[in-house]
C-alpha cells in the first residue's frame, strides 16, 4: 500500500479545521527562505510580509462561515455538494482580503487552494470518514458539485484582486467585459471552466485532477521530509523547492515565459540534489538562488507565487492528517 494510503484524519471538530487552515497559510509565508517569494527577510516594493500574515487572519473568520454551514448543511444534502457555495466563499474572502491590508492581492491562490479542502475535511467530519481514499473522492464531488453561480462569482473575486499575469483562453476570458454572459449562457461550472485554464495555470489544473499534486506528490513528500528531520520549516522549503522542480511555475510562465520558468525548476532539482536547507552547500545555493530571484532587473517576475499556493494546500493536508511540530 503506497505510504499515503494510510493516512487517516486526526481533527475532530470545525475548529480544529480552521486551526489547520490559519497554519498552514502562517506556516508557508514563513518558510524561509522559499526562493522568489515574499518572507520573513524579504519584502516587495509595495508588499510586505506583514502583509500577508494580515490578510490570512482576515479570511479565518470567512473559512470558519463556509465550515458552519457546510456542518450544518451537510447533514441534510449528503448526496449533492453544490451547497458548499466555494464561488460566494472565494468572493468573500477576497474581500476581506482587501479590507485589513494595503498590499493588494497577497493570497488569492491560498483562498482558492484551501476552500476545497476546508469544505471537504468538514464533510468527512460529519460522516465520520477518516480514510484519504475517501477525502479524494469527496473532493472531486466537491468540485464536480459546483454551479455556474460558483464561476461567476469566482470572476467576480479575481476581478476584485486585479492580477498580475493573467494568462487568456479562448472562451469566458476575464479580460472580456462579455465573459461572465457567456458563462451564464452557457452554464459554465466551476469545474469547468478550471477545465479550460488547466494548460497554464496550476491551481487550475489541481481542481481539474482532484488535486494530484498536493495530494499524490506533495504531500507524501512533505511527511517524509518532516519524518526524517522533525523540522517543520525544512519540510515547508523542499517540499516547495521539489514542487518547483517537477512543475514549472506557471505564474512565471506567463509573466516571464517557459524558458526562464524551466530555469527556475531545474535550479530547484539541483539545491535538493546538493542536500537541500540540511547542507552547508545547498543552503548556500538556495540563498544565491532567492537573491537572484529577488534582484532588482527581475522584481516580482520570477515569483513562483503558484508554487506557494500549492505548498499551502500541502501543509493543511499534512496538519489534518497527522503533522505536529
Amino acid at each position: 500500500m503506497p505510504y499515503n494510503e494510510t493516512l487517516r484524519l486526526v481533527v475532530n471538530s470545525i475548529e480544529d479545521v480552521i486551526r489547520c487552515s490559519t497554519l498552514s497559510s502562517l506556516l508557508e509565508v514563513s518558510g524561509w527562505p522559499k526562493p522568489g517569494n515574499v518572507h520573513r527577510t524579504y519584502d516587495f516594493e509595495d508588499t510586505r510580509f506583514e502583509h500577508f500574515l494580515a490578510a490570512i487572519a482576515a479570511i479565518q473568520p470567512t473559512f470558519m462561515r463556509l465550515a458552519e454551514r457546510i456542518q450544518e448543511k451537510s447533514k441534510t444534502q449528503q448526496h449533492n455538494y453544490s451547497f458548499v457555495q466555494l464561488g460566494y466563499l472565494f468572493k468573500v474572502a477576497v474581500e476581506e482580503m482587501i479590507k485589513w491590508q494595503k498590499g493588494g492581492n497577497v493570497i488569492l491562490g491560498h483562498i482558492l487552494i484551501l476552500a476545497p479542502l476546508i469544505a471537504t475535511t468538514v464533510i468527512c467530519l460529519n460522516a465520520k470518514i477518516r480514510k484519504i481514499s475517501k477525502f479524494r473522492e469527496i473532493l472531486k464531488k466537491v468540485i464536480n458539485d459546483s454551479t455556474v453561480e460558483d464561476t461567476i462569482d469566482l470572476y467576480e473575486a479575481i476581478r476584485l484582486c486585479n492580477p498580475g499575469g493573467l494568462g487568456k483562453i479562448a472562451k469566458y476570458d476575464l479580460t472580456n467585459e462579455d465573459a461572465l454572459h457567456e458563462i451564464q449562457h452557457d452554464n459554465v461550472t466551476l469545474q469547468q471552466i478550471f477545465q479550460f485554464s488547466q494548460s497554464y495555470d496550476l491551481i487550475s489544473r489541481e481542481y481539474s485532477t482532484g488535486f494530484q499534486i498536493i495530494l499524490n506528490e506533495g504531500l507524501p513528500y512533505y511527511l517524509t521530509v518532516f519524518n526524517q528531520t522533525n523540522d517543520i520549516n525544512i519540510a515547508t522549503v523542499e517540499t516547495f523547492l521539489y514542487i518547483l522542480a517537477h512543475h514549472e511555475d506557471t505564474l512565471i510562465i506567463r509573466k516571464s515565459g517557459k524558458k526562464i520558468a524551466q530555469m527556475i525548476s531545474k535550479t530547484a532539482a539541483k539545491i535538493l540534489e546538493q542536500g537541500g536547507i540540511r547542507t552547508k552547500k545547498g543552503k548556500k545555493v538556495l540563498r544565491e538562488f532567492d537573491e537572484k530571484l529577488h534582484s532588482r532587473q527581475h522584481h516580482e517576475k520570477l515569483n513562483p507565487g503558484t508554487t506557494a499556493d500549492l505548498t499551502a494546500g500541502i501543509i493543511f493536508c499534512a496538519l489534518i492528517f497527522g503533522v505536529k511540530f
